[in-house]
């Protein structure tokens, strides 16, 4: 029903009518508000009088919304996030039960871990394929999921990150194979994933090739104001799986403890104060989406072709595309994540994306010892794309290494857990030196931000290698996450 904007339409309708506002939010409209930007926003900031509906029992607009965007991104069913896509990531992880063991990748976001706090789940982590050169999580494989159910038989559910970060795609059709022959659920952390639905010639979305639940980061890739997300259950754009032959149905409705678990855990985790303005910004995107997506995907895709070419052919610069196919397990690549590789300058990452930032008012998603991450929206036009590459033509002209050495990758260690992650979180702290601390089990969490994948977590041991690897971080420049001193002079650890 393109052209239809329930939520939006019906909150416009309210504002033009200027009536007495005798309810919250304080600002009544934005009368007290003297920034004319905020002051545009509040005048759609209502909350759930009669007529614009209840998030927590929808009926009227908000069930129309939902539903809308259900049925634009092949979802059976669909939940606004307005808390991002993290409570949608805790809410799934609630509902594989308590104490309940969960497969997920080392490379899950740091929301991951409150998750399982809150649920008490144990996690079993799915080694991941890594990029050779920049030592990047690219992705997992299915026969290392598949590997680790023969070893557990206690598993629920299995809970995966695809496309990771730097737009990487599991092979998404094979893991849910796998786990459709066990009995598993399959959940997908796709926050930067929304735009997949809208153009054939982008990697399949997760719900397509077989998931039973995803989370997608709508404000990520979408026109969508930050913290607008949203939670969809199973169904296919395709008929290749039939309800009764896969796993989507323990996300249904009717007699299932799956769901009955989802939708408390949902309700016990999102605001009873939900945001209008953020909802009414997923109900336009979901519209432009449907109307003007596809068109707009083709231009980002044509433009990506077209500049990754160009700056791969900029000396000293390695610029990462669709070649990142072969490596196991990677299925397809996001064309709007732009990873630039910086080998063969005389800069590190760190120092480029500063150069960026001040020199050409350009700021990029991440930066790290050898790589910077752009992340190209579908709304860019072309002279944004040019404008990003002069800039790095330009540095790497000025700035380019002969016979430099290559810098050493670090990879992310292996782990070992002693406490499962709630009872590290109620377990007893002290501080000690970061010189101190080898040995120990931590107390705190450790992730280099962005992309927020923890490299230690409360309740694992501090080896030798993640020793290194925390004084490798805190000389890097990195900007830490986690602990309480970022710059990890001390750390938590539990006696």
């Amino acid at each position: 029903m393109s052209g239809s904007t329930p939520i939006y339409t019906a909150l416009k309708k309210f504002m033009e009518a200027k009536g007495l506002r005798l309810h919250m939010p304080g600002h009544i409209g934005g009368k007290s508000i003297p920034s004319p930007e905020l002051h545009a926003w509040a005048g759609l900031d209502f909350t759930e009088i009669p007529g614009l509906d209840d998030l927590h029992l929808p009926q009227g607009i908000i069930a129309q919304a939902q539903d809308l965007l259900a049925r634009a991104c092949g979802a059976r069913q669909s939940f606004f996030l307005l808390n991002g896509a993290t409570s949608g990531i805790h809410a799934l992880i609630m509902s594989c039960g308590e104490k309940k063991r969960i497969l997920i990748p080392r490379n899950a976001h740091r929301s991951f871990f409150g998750g399982m706090v809150l649920s008490g789940a144990i996690p079993t982590y799915i080694p991941c394929e890594l990029e050779p050169e920049l030592g990047i999580a690219a992705a997992i494989r299915a026969e290392e999921i598949e590997d680790l159910l023969h070893i557990h038989n206690d598993v629920g559910a299995v809970f995966i990150t695809s496309p990771s970060y730097y737009g990487t795609c599991c092979d998404i059709a094979s893991i849910a194979a796998v786990l459709q022959r066990w009995g598993k659920v399959l959940m997908v952390d796709e926050a930067h994933g929304s735009h997949f639905p809208f153009h054939t010639l982008y990697p399949t979305p997760a719900l397509q090739d077989g998931a039973a639940a995803v989370v997608n980061g709508l404000h990520k890739t979408w026109p969508v104001l930050t913290q607008g997300a949203c939670l969809h259950l199973g169904a296919s754009f395709t008929n290749k799986m039939s309800p009764g032959d896969s796993p989507l149905d323990l996300f249904c409705p009717e007699e299932s403890e799956y769901y009955s678990r989802l939708a408390a855990a949902y309700h016990l985790l999102t605001t009873t104060s939900p945001s209008y303005p953020l909802m009414a910004s997923i109900d336009l995107a979901r519209d432009f989406m449907e109307r003007e997506g596809h068109s707009y995907l083709e231009r980002a895709l044509q433009l990506s072709r077209e500049y990754k070419l160009r700056l791969e052919g900029i000396r000293g610069i390695r610029c990462y595309g669709d070649e990142l196919t072969s490596l196991p397990g990677v299925k397809a690549v996001d064309p709007l994540k732009v990873l630039i590789g910086v080998q063969g300058i005389d800069l590190t990452g760190y120092q480029l994306g500063k150069m960026l930032r001040e020199e050409y008012n350009i700021q990029v998603e991440m930066t790290d010892q050898n790589l910077i991450l752009a992340m190209f929206s579908f709304l860019h036009e072309r002279e944004d794309w040019e404008r990003f590459y002069q800039a790095i033509e330009n540095i790497a002209g000025r700035y380019l290494a002969v016979g430099r050495p290559k810098e050493q990758v670090y990879e992310m260690p292996p782990w070992q857990m002693i406490l499962s992650p709630r009872q590290a979180f109620y377990a007893v702290k002290r501080k000690v030196r970061l010189a101190e601390c080898r040995g120990q089990v931590a107390g705190e969490m450790v992730a280099a931000y962005p992309p927020g994948i923890p490299c230690l977590l409360p309740g694992e041991k501090i080896t030798e290698e993640i020793w290194d690897y925390l004084y490798y971080l805190q000389k890097s420049g990195a900007h830490i996450q986690g602990p309480e001193e970022a710059d990890l002079e001390h750390i938590y650890i539990i006696d």
